[in-house]
């Protein structure tokens, strides 16, 4: 028998959970077996649900289950207290598995749940259970929030994003920022900053540290930030325009681009040109993308008297302005070239062209000195 609490989304969301761990298992569920601690003094330290499972090779294990509508990392707190405290507190805690079951879960919550090993299951059909040698793991794009959240990955609220990403990098101290200096690194008004941070508080990636005029921040999870930058940086729609570059005998395309772009400023390299230079990996460049002001990708194109190509060509014009051309990378060694930022050098790197994705995972590893994503 199933203990449910009274709330009537959960029972659905709990028998979908049930029905896709039992698909991809072969478990069972129990009937006529309820537990949950006895006594009214204990209720509010109850969890919401349990569920008795046999698993395929026989083995007995009892789930569980507390119920949250819209979760972020800080909302998770008081659900983990009680899944814990109950673990803890049972006879044979081996045998108990806990479960948290939302309408939606954060990014970040995921990822803290997955870094507790805790099994987590949202409407949009994510599901993650692990036992012992039993491993589910079904990851979907988290459903949109009831309140629209700030587009964090558009505008000046992405100048903030890069400019925490670059303080962190740098500061090798405490790593704390404030306000007015993190608004003045991303050239945007304290107002953005503190919306993008009140956003970045709830997903768990920033902590702060006093109150009032001594409030700072510092970045927390750098890696959870990026990946999700990632996932909306792939998401985006962006005006380019390709082109042809004939490269004359033994010189690079690169190089061929470079001398082509000489006269022209207000621009950046990036991609795999930019990156290869710094991290070599890749032993032949096969395209050079150039990031170009807004409107100009086609103009550049006839202007440096480059063939157009409808498919494939060489060289990619990106049209961008904002965190694209902001913190230019002065460390690439790369004479005579605009480099674009080492995070934008690697999100451009995640496009899918050729072996840029291999390039990308060694770059986030040697220069961004972040462990590359699983």
């Amino acid at each position: 028998m199933v203990h449910m609490a009274p709330d009537p989304i959960f029972p659905h969301l709990l028998d979908r959970f049930l029905a896709a761990l039992s698909e991809r298992t072969g478990a069972s569920v129990l009937r006529g077996q309820r537990k949950r601690p006895p006594g009214k003094a204990l209720a509010t330290a109850a969890p919401d649900a349990s569920v008795g499972l046999r698993l395929p090779n026989g083995d007995r294990l009892t789930l569980v289950v507390d119920t949250l509508r819209e979760a972020y990392p800080r909302d998770l707190r008081t659900a983990l207290d009680r899944l814990q405290t109950f673990q803890q507190t049972h006879p044979d805690p081996a045998s108990i598995a806990c479960v948290v079951i939302a309408d939606r879960l954060s990014p970040g919550a995921r990822a803290e749940l997955r870094r507790l090993g805790l099994a987590y299951f949202d409407n949009s059909d994510t599901l993650y259970f692990k036992h012992r040698t039993w491993i589910v793991d079904i990851e979907r794009a988290a459903q949109p929030a009831a309140r629209k959240p700030a587009a964090l990955f558009t505008g000046a609220r992405e100048q903030v994003v890069l400019a925490l990403l670059e303080h962190a990098g740098r500061d090798s101290n405490s790593g704390f920022i404030s306000g007015a200096e993190l608004a003045q690194l991303a050239e945007t008004s304290p107002y953005t900053v503190t919306l993008t941070m009140q956003e970045l508080e709830r997903e768990g990636w920033v902590e702060t540290s006093g109150s009032g005029p001594r409030l700072r921040r510092r970045l927390r999870d750098p890696a959870a930030l990026l990946d999700a930058w990632a996932q909306a940086w792939t998401q985006r729609r962006e005006t380019t325009a390709r082109h042809f570059l004939f490269t004359p005998p033994r010189s690079s395309l690169r190089d061929a681009m470079l001398q082509a772009l000489e006269h022209k400023s207000d621009w950046a390299l990036t991609g795999a040109a930019a990156a290869n230079a710094t991290v070599p990996y890749l032993t032949h460049i096969d395209r050079v993308d150039v990031i170009v002001p807004p409107g100009q990708a086609q103009n550049w194109g006839r202007e440096l008297g480059l063939e157009a190509a409808e498919r494939g060509g060489n060289v990619l014009f990106i049209e961008r302005k904002g965190a694209s051309m902001m913190f230019l990378d002065a460390q690439s060694g790369q004479t005579g070239a605009y480099v674009a930022n080492r995070y934008i050098q690697y999100l451009d790197l995640l496009d899918g062209f050729g072996r840029n994705k291999e390039l990308a995972q060694e770059f986030r590893r040697h220069a961004l000195h972040l462990e590359p994503r699983k």
